[in-house]
């Protein structure tokens, strides 16, 4: 893929973490503006390997910059002098850093900037804050967002992974509780703020996780403070003894904003994996790890997506959630995923939400007048499970991506059989469609066809037990429209 394209602040944050104490403006490139370093020093905290990895995203950063160009050829000069003033403004914000695990943090955003400029062209930062215009819906949304009460001035980045899961309902590893407890002897308003606002959350009165899951988690967390001679609070006593019966038929699961202070996204899905014939009730790998791929590495500003076989409709309603002015339609077809499709699409619109539709569609019996519009993007994940079904699953891309000059899809599929994934690039081959590019999501990281690795830490964690990768197709026609 073409590389063009440098990141909003990606220059800051390198210079931010490479901690220089003076600076000066260099003129390198029209329109573009470099910093030169005159003195520079590190930490003594950071380490080596740190700073080896800084210079060469530095580098990499003014190889990207002198070949600058906007997708828009008209924003080119508009979007090298915003990158300069981001870049002057976030240094100016983040001079000050010292901490090694703030530092590695920077790094970490860095090399996501860079993957985001080389292979999407984007140059603005994607946030995981609900966009703020507003559009029409079939929904009535409201007025405000919803608030998850986090309390977070005293969490560590520990901390913040353990909310961010716990939310979720997603597995949470003996080594976090370990350090939540350590956090809790040694901070008590830390330990008073997790118990009332992530712990016992009021939000979980209206949105119940999975009642075993909290269960569990909960006797082990007041196991483990209790061997540390840690005093257990009421509440903590009051949750646990809530989940012990579980017969409830839904649980939600509740996906928070970077920060942890709004709720981005919340869905209702089947206490069974395979419940009434279809597994379209219970969220998925493939769709968690799809919306976090989009929603940090693609824009869809302004634009018309549809999503096959939506199930939970994770996926579409975090780029609803994520960007202004796009229009989402997510299909089903059995009556009853249809069902909590509209349930899920109620419980997620705000007047900040983009517009959301909900439509019933059979892919063997599929014409493009079923739709209001052509759609830009098409994203389906977990659909590429039996070779049964990739003769219609195609068929609609076909005709999709046919329809409209760079029109793409995006298909995300855990991998369970490589051979049920070769005959569905077979069959897009038989159907004029081929893969442009292809991505790996595992172990908190992305690994992309160059060989380029990025770590990133999920908005939308979810726990398997099938320890796979997910594997994301961009998939483009092989010619023209018709």
């Amino acid at each position: 893929m073409q590389r063009r394209g440098l990141a909003m602040g990606l220059l800051a944050s390198l210079l931010a973490i490479v901690y220089l104490d003076r600076i000066e403006r260099m003129s390198l490139t029209s329109e573009l503006i470099f910093y030169r370093r005159r003195r520079t020093f590190m930490s003594t905290a950071v380490a080596a390997t740190n700073r080896s990895r800084v210079l060469a995203i530095y580098k990499e950063i003014l190889r990207l910059g002198k070949n600058w160009v906007a997708k828009d050829a008209d924003r080119t000069l508009i979007e090298r002098k915003d990158i300069v003033n981001e870049a002057k403004q976030t240094f100016r914000d983040n001079k000050e850093v010292k901490d090694p695990k703030q530092i590695a943090e920077l790094i970490l955003e860095a090399e996501k900037r860079i993957v985001q400029a080389e292979h999407y062209g984007i140059p603005i930062l994607q946030t995981s804050t609900p966009p703020t215009s507003n559009t029409v819906s079939s929904h009535e949304g409201r007025e405000t967002e919803r608030s998850s009460g986090v309390r977070s001035t005293h969490f560590n980045p520990i901390a913040v992974v353990f909310a961010r899961r716990y939310f979720a309902g997603s597995s949470i590893s003996e080594d976090i509780l370990s350090d939540i407890v350590k956090l809790c002897s040694t901070n008590a308003q830390f330990y008073t703020d997790f118990v009332s606002t992530v712990l016992c959350s009021n939000i979980l009165e209206q949105y119940p996780v999975r009642k075993s899951y909290r269960r569990n988690l909960l006797k082990q967390l007041i196991d483990l403070l209790d061997r540390c001679g840690i005093e257990i609070l009421d509440e903590l006593y009051t949750a646990c003894a809530s989940c012990m019966l579980d017969s409830a038929e839904y649980s939600f699961r509740i996906f928070l904003t970077q920060n942890l202070d709004k709720v981005l996204v919340v869905l209702r899905e089947s206490n069974q994996q395979l419940c009434y014939g279809t597994t379209g009730l219970s969220l998925w790998q493939a769709s968690c790890d799809l919306a976090n791929f989009l929603c940090c590495f693609t824009n869809m500003l302004n634009k018309s997506v549809l999503e096959l076989g939506a199930g939970c409709g994770l996926t579409g309603i975090a780029i609803a959630r994520n960007f202004s002015g796009c229009s989402v339609t997510l299909s089903d077809y059995d009556p009853k995923v249809l069902s909590q499709l509209d349930f899920n699409v109620g419980e997620n619109m705000d007047k900040a939400c983009s517009q959301i539709k909900v439509l019933n569609l059979d892919w063997t019996t599929f014409s493009m007048d079923q739709l209001d519009k052509i759609p830009d993007v098409v994203i389906a994940a977990d659909v590429v499970y039996d070779c049964s079904i990739l003769p219609a699953l195609c068929g609609v891309l076909r005709m999709c991506l046919s329809a409209k000059q760079g029109c793409c899809a995006y298909v995300a599929s855990t991998l369970r059989d490589p051979l049920t994934l070769k005959a569905f690039r077979d069959k897009l081959d038989e159907n004029g469609l081929r893969v442009n590019d292809e991505m790996r999501y595992q172990y908190g990281a992305f690994t992309f066809n160059d060989g380029s690795k990025i770590k990133s830490t999920s908005l939308f964690p979810h726990s398997s037990t099938l320890d796979a990768p997910t594997i994301i197709f961009e998939v483009v026609t092989k010619i023209g429209p018709d």
